[in-house]
């Protein structure tokens, strides 16, 4: 595989990212591109967004990992990030994987937020029809969001045993802790925008996700307090929707994959999924997975 440094612009700020691309001269007809985290940038959580896109490429899939404007190397204003911005810039990075490799269809990868993000951005262009959601949190829909009390305290919980670590403290010291997101994540339920923050962003979620023609994966970590009530949302949502669905459980695994065992098995079940919906990459007109 090759993979090269990519720029796009987006409101007149430059995004910068990897296009990993398969080895010979076909030009794969498939696409995938990835959605970090609100906290996180293109690589993913112990570089797990790297390690998959080479896994896929070389499968021969085409990833696209870029960061969002305001994170990583990307231009813009972290404050000034918000879900709605993301989406934006999902579209634009669409539009030039679909123009820089002629990809016939694309599959969005998103983890966490990324995930809201990708079923956000997943109807606005007709090539995307996959959405793999990675810890997908529940979207707010027809009657908003609330915040999941279970995730602030075991947000709380993992940040009280992070501060037992050595290596804690040095980042503290060092000033490379960002206190900004440390804050989110237990006062307002990390990403989570209130009702009143979606109905300014101009995002119906309920719309947005039962308007979506294509199929989705969703992976959980079994340990994820999360885990149980989304995947019974999702379920729902999708069985309403008569959108085709699988779900997958990574046993004792907490939201973050945070073992090689776990990501290994979300990576093998994420590329085993794309194989069943695309037959082979290289075909454009790969089967839909049932």
């Amino acid at each position: 595989m090759t993979e090269d440094q990519v720029t796009f612009e987006n409101q007149g700020q430059r995004l910068y990212g990897i296009l990993h691309r398969p080895e010979g001269n076909t030009r794969p007809r498939v696409g995938v591109v990835m959605l970090h985290g609100w906290g996180s940038y293109r690589i993913g959580p112990h570089q797990m967004f790297t390690k998959a896109a080479r896994t896929l490429c070389r499968a021969g899939y085409a990833c696209l990992r870029f960061d969002f404007r305001g994170r990583g190397d990307s231009e813009g204003e972290a404050a000034e990030a918000n879900l709605a911005t993301m989406i934006s810039d999902t579209e634009v990075a669409v539009d030039n994987l679909v123009q820089w490799l002629d990809v016939k269809r694309v599959a969005l990868l998103g983890m966490c937020s990324g995930g809201e993000v990708a079923i956000g951005a997943g109807v606005l262009r007709e090539v995307i029809d996959s959405l793999l959601l990675w810890s997908v949190p529940m979207v707010a829909l027809e009657e908003g969001r609330q915040r999941p009390e279970s995730r602030t305290w075991h947000n709380l919980k993992e940040y009280a045993r992070k501060l037992l670590r050595p290596e804690t403290w040095r980042k503290i010291l060092t000033g490379s802790v960002r206190t900004d997101m440390v804050r989110k994540a237990l006062f307002e339920g990390g990403a989570y925008e209130t009702p009143e923050e979606n109905v300014k962003l101009g995002i119906d979620w309920y719309d947005r996700f039962t308007r979506f023609r294509g199929a989705m994966l969703f992976v959980y970590g079994g340990n994820d307090p999360s885990a149980e009530p989304s995947i019974a949302h999702y379920r729902s949502l999708c069985e309403e929707a008569d959108i085709p669905a699988e779900f997958q459980v990574v046993s004792g695994s907490n939201h973050a994959f945070y073992s090689l065992a776990w990501e290994q098995e979300v990576i093998a079940g994420t590329l085993a999924w794309l194989n069943r919906r695309y037959s082979q990459p290289g075909d454009a007109h790969g089967a839909d997975a049932a």
